[in-house]
């Protein structure tokens, strides 16, 4: 591909044009030979090689390279574009000039510095390079790997986070390598892993300065493919003309220099032999161009003249050359068989010239308006102001260092006050003080115009163009007046008929000039640089729950900027836990509503987006969501209402959305707190306000719990107050207390109370023993769970059913009673300082199992207060503890069985002339009481009860005189109990 490049230059040069030819006549053609009006006669297609137009970045693989002397910023062919596989790499090869150039010195990306070169030119000969990374791959190290490379870490292409193995992750987007463009070229494919996408080890840009770029996709660096810039030190050129070394060839923007390299180079010059050149005239050119001069008073010296350009390898060599002479204010002409140049400036004449050497008339041409001027207006491309179209005006608006003859009035007023201006290109001078002496020159010049044509003796043949000479002729009142050689014609009888102007020593003498004004400040926004909003608030709000979920809104509000271009703001979050950040999404809005979680803080970013995709750097908070994370609020209202053996506990319902059940627990004693109680009802979910339960006298307690598990920070109770219960009479009763003689699993009787048995016997501690933490007597630790199963059960003659009541009076036993002996955090323990206990981590909760011969029993199952029917009960106390360091402690423990009142009874008996044996249909658990009353019995008729028991009786109507009568009768029996 780039070797077609070259071919195509090969083909303009091959083309050919009668080189001697056009020099000579486009020489003669202007007032001065190096002088280039404002619209130069060009292709088109070079017409790109100016101003903005040489940073563009073409797509166009077959366009010619232009060929750089001095210093230019350049934007190059893009002659190879490649997407990797994967979407993420955008690979870029950028060609950019003809080879073999000293360095780069910048890189610019979408007009913003990227990375400067401050290392040494490179070797002519060698190959040289400037390379950020050498490593294909996800970049996740800084770039500058060439010595000397500095990258601008402000650069928005410079750095950018993306999420590596589900880690935010720094990468460097942009990496690149720099080619100087020696001949035989550099592989950079192996670098950038390209092989496979078509740009191979082959393909190794000879002779071409070019460039490969690698960009890793992101979309906070990229938001297309972006504008590529490199200001290159150019062209290594021959600085000694007498010497053909290798070592010779270094940066010059001399232009002699540049004018020899481009006659003699054989690829995009002319390709001249340095035989047709006169080289001592080129090297007196070169030391006039390296005149120290001093532009403005303070300054340091630069040279009297340089060139910096960008020559097009479709342009007529001779517009080339005229050009490159534009730098100079020099003749480029062929005499003696030799291409020679001289370079117009103060001198002594070579040659005087009288009357009796010139052999024909002296025409005589004064000034013309078409040709003198009161202002020149040279434009050029500025280097002061990134190579960006410029102009100098002379005389300039501040006249201070302007002589009294060239200020603008005193010239507008001898010209009739016309405004006689004079616009010219300068397309090789990029320094605003060469400018304007070019442009100075011109001007005075102009005003001292007269051009003279005569022919002369052959003595008049040691003449060149540029030469001055003096002409003495009464006639026309010339007494050694001086001029300059522009033209020469050599005549067949050997006469020469010479061209010139006249010659003004003043006019090259150089000028301090005033120093170019600061550059203003400009108050056109930089679309590159966006402010950040202003994020005012974090908050959160609890919405509802929806199966199970607990929806929390965190919102997110922010004030936008005065940049009236930010249209759009990114909000992005994360836990505090987590490494990746996520979207909220990018709109206009501002205020972001997210969905979160309880009880979390998260990291909350929000940037400006403007226009044109450009962003702002984050601005940042933190916020703990609380949401849900809040424990429910106090139950209110807790109400008892006794009916008959139950009682109906009520409530007003919790408006908190995230509440899960209430929970509910109940002590005899009413002096007991909430922590010294036992479980009366594990849960009441919600919508649910009420709960039946036991009638028991003592107090009832209760909580809120939500979804989280919190609980209310504060429990809510009320006092029942209950006699015994009418009708029903005590049948049974064991009492526990206080030897709790039964069988102890994990559980053991302390002090006349029943408490959980302690971990861990006292020679099993580790450490020392004034370190151990709580009470002596609670060991290593208290056992999670234990069981007790009563020693006495109740045993009845039979299957009844009736009453069962228990009475349970526990204490909450904590062996840590030390404030500063608790464990974890003191601000990590809920509720209130003074009730950091009312928490309850324990219970003891009574079971009872069941049988109807005393073998085989029922699982134990939870107790309530209620009827049972059986023949034998056992019961169980379970004891569970969440801390290691406390036990329920049960005080007291009874349980009773109680028998209610029953009534059988039966009408119209008739009982026989005999005794009647009546038989319960249940069995009472006691003998009851027995009322018969006979109907219609005839007088002293006697009733005699008999066998009476829980089971029945018998009964005898007798008359007076002891005979058995047979009577209808009836009878009530009541009693308690009913066998089953």
């Amino acid at each position: 591909m780039c070797g077609d490049i070259i071919d195509d230059i090969e083909d303009i040069i091959d083309d050919g044009i009668d080189f001697i030819d056009d020099i000579i006549d486009e020489t003669i053609d202007f007032l001065f030979g190096w002088l280039i009006p404002d619209m130069p006669d060009m292709p088109d297609f070079e017409a790109m090689l100016h101003g903005d137009g040489i940073m563009v970045n073409k797509r166009n693989s077959d366009a010619s390279l232009p060929v750089l002397y001095g210093t230019r910023r350049v934007g190059g062919n893009i002659v190879w574009l490649a997407v990797s596989d994967d979407n993420q790499f955008l690979y870029v090869v950028v060609a950019l000039c003809e080879g073999q150039v000293a360095r780069m010195t910048e890189l610019y990306l979408d007009d913003k510095l990227y990375a400067t070169y401050t290392g040494s030119d490179g070797t002519f000969g060698t190959h040289n390079q400037a390379v950020s990374s050498l490593n294909a791959g996800i970049p996740t190290n800084p770039p500058g790997n060439t010595s000397g490379l500095n990258i601008q870490t402000d650069h928005p292409m410079y750095k950018a986070v993306e999420v590596i193995n589900e880690v935010d992750t720094d990468i460097y987007p942009t990496n690149f390598i720099f080619f100087d463009g020696h001949d035989n070229g550099f592989g950079t494919s192996g670098n950038f892993g390209t092989e496979s996408l078509g740009w191979t080890s082959a393909h190794r840009g000879k002779g071409i300065c070019h460039a490969m770029f690698s960009f890793k996709y992101n979309a906070d660096a990229f938001g297309k493919i972006p504008k590529i810039n490199f200001t290159i030190r150019g062209k290594q050129v021959l600085t000694n003309l007498t010497s053909s070394s290798l070592s010779d060839y270094t940066y010059s923007a001399n232009p002699a220099l540049c004018l020899y390299d481009y006659l003699t180079n054989t690829r995009y010059g002319k390709g001249l032999s340095p035989s047709d050149i006169d080289i001592s005239a080129f090297t007196t050119a070169a030391n006039v161009c390296n005149t120290s001069v001093t532009p403005f008073t303070g300054a340091s010296t630069q040279n009297l003249f340089e060139i910096h350009t960008a020559l097009g390898n479709k342009t007529k060599l001779i517009d080339n050359v005229k050009k490159i002479l534009s730098s100079m204010r020099s003749y480029f002409t062929f005499s003696g068989g030799l291409y020679t140049i001289k370079v117009e400036g103060t001198g002594s004449s070579v040659l005087s010239i009288n009357e009796d050497m010139i052999i024909s008339g002296i025409q005589i041409q004064g000034e013309t308006k078409q040709k003198r001027y009161n202002r020149v207006i040279a434009r050029f491309d500025n280097e002061e102001k990134n190579y960006q179209p410029d102009e100098v005006i002379y005389p300039p608006k501040d006249e201070t260092n302007v002589g009294a003859s060239y200020k603008y009035a005193t010239m507008l007023s001898n010209d009739n006050d016309e405004e006689l201006h004079f616009e010219m290109q300068l397309p090789c001078t990029t320094n605003p003080y060469q400018a304007e002496d070019l442009a100075e020159l011109v001007l005075k010049r102009s005003r001292d115009g007269i051009t003279i044509k005569f022919t002369a003796t052959s003595e008049a043949q040691e003449l060149i163009v540029g030469d001055i000479f003096q002409i003495t002729h009464s006639g026309m009142g010339f007494s050694s007046n001086n001029f300059i050689c522009v033209g020469l014609n050599l005549r067949n009888n050997g006469n020469v008929g010479i061209t010139a102007i006249e010659y003004s020593a003043d006019a090259y003498t150089y000028n301090t000039k005033l120093k170019t004004p600061d550059q203003p400040t400009t108050f056109l926004p930089d679309p590159k640089i966006v402010a950040a909003p202003v994020l005012t608030s974090i908050t959160d709000t609890p919405v509802n729950v929806t199966e199970g979920n607990l929806n929390v809104i965190m919102t997110v509000s922010f004030r936008g900027t005065s940049d009236y271009f930010v249209d759009k703001f990114e909000v992005v979050y994360k836990k505090s836990t987590d490494s990746i950040y996520k979207s909220a999404g990018i709109s206009s809005n501002q205020v972001r509503e997210i969905a979160v979680e309880s009880g979390v803080t998260y990291n909350v970013k929000v940037r400006s987006i403007n226009t044109l995709g450009y962003k702002s750097a984050y601005v940042a908070g933190d916020h703990y969501v609380v949401g849900f994370a809040d424990p429910p609020a106090q139950v209110t209202n807790l109400a008892i209402d006794y009916q008959d053996q139950t009682a109906v506990l009520s409530w007003t319902p919790s408006a908190d959305l995230d509440l899960a059940y209430y929970h509910i627990r109940f002590s005899p004693d009413t002096t007991h707190t909430y922590p010294n109680t036992t479980v009366l009802v594990e849960k009441v979910s919600p919508p649910a306000n009420s709960v039946i339960v036991p009638a028991k006298a003592g107090i009832y307690y209760i909580k809120a719990f939500d979804l989280l598990g919190h609980e209310s920070t504060t429990e809510t109770s009320v006092i029942g107050t209950i006699s015994e219960f009418q009708g029903q009479v005590l049948a049974s009763t064991i009492t526990e207390e206080t030897g709790f003689s039964g069988t102890h699993s994990d559980t053991v009787a302390v002090d006349g109370a029943l408490i959980l048995d302690s971990s861990g016997n006292f020679d099993s501690f580790t450490g020392n023993f004034d370190d151990a933490v709580g009470l002596f007597d609670a060991g290593t630790g208290v056992a999670s769970s234990g069981t007790y199963t009563f020693a006495n059960q109740i045993s009845l003659s039979a299957k009844y059913q009736g009453r069962v009541s228990s009475f349970l009076n526990i204490d909450y036993l904590d062996y840590i009673n030390n404030f500063d002996s608790m464990a974890g955090n003191f601000d990590s323990v809920a509720g209130l300082f003074d009730s950091a206990g009312s928490t309850v981590d324990m219970d003891a909760k009574l079971f009872i199992a069941t049988s109807d011969d005393n073998s085989t029993f029922t699982a134990f199952r939870p107790f309530q207060d209620g009827n049972y029917a059986f023949r034998y009960a056992k019961f169980q106390i379970n004891l569970t503890s969440n801390v290691s360091s406390a036990t329920p402690k049960v005080n007291n423990c009874q349980v009773k069985l109680f028998m209610t009142d029953r009534t059988e009874k039966e009408q119209n008996v008739a009982s026989g002339a005999g005794t009647k044996a009546i038989t319960f249909d249940n069995a009472f658990f006691t003998e009851p009481s027995v009322i018969i009353m006979a109907q219609n019995a005839a007088q002293n008729i006697q009733t005699a009860v008999t066998s009476k028991s829980a089971t029945g009786f018998s009964v005898t109507f007798t008359n007076a005189g002891g005979a058995a009568q047979d009577v209808t009768f009836d009878y009530v029996a009541t009693g308690q109990g009913r066998a089953i």
